[in-house]
């Protein structure tokens, strides 16, 4: 802890110091994740973990690598990695999961998400 900003709320504290909610980045990590997965950087068997929803030919909504959600019965894996992502992927816009590296997801991952903050 900081301690001239011990007196501020915690938001108010993450404002001072310019991040975002621990919720916000881990939400984030599991994105750069899920897209290391999908793309084949991540030395992972996707079939275990994910299920692609498709070739994404015909889709009208959304981007054509959408994930289908698994369902559970157990708590412990509705909140597991895949299944807490797959809502917040499917929402990602065709431009950020079709980033050609993972810098460049990274990139429009947080404009998509938090707009151009140079302004």
């Amino acid at each position: 802890m900081v301690p001239e900003l011990r007196e501020l709320t915690y938001e108010d504290r993450l404002k001072e110091m310019g991040l975002t909610t621990l919720q916000v980045r881990r939400e984030r990590g599991d994105l750069i994740t899920l897209y290391k997965v999908v793309n084949g950087i991540e030395k992972v068997d996707i079939q275990e973990l994910v299920q692609l929803d498709g070739d994404g030919r015909g889709r009208t909504r959304g981007h054509s690598k959408k994930i289908k959600k698994n369902h559970c019965r157990r708590d412990n894996k509705k909140y597991s990695f895949p299944n807490r992502t797959v809502n917040v992927w499917n929402d990602l816009s065709e431009d950020v999961v079709m980033a050609p590296s993972v810098q460049k997801f990274k990139e429009r991952l947080d404009k998509y998400r938090c707009g151009d903050r140079t302004q």
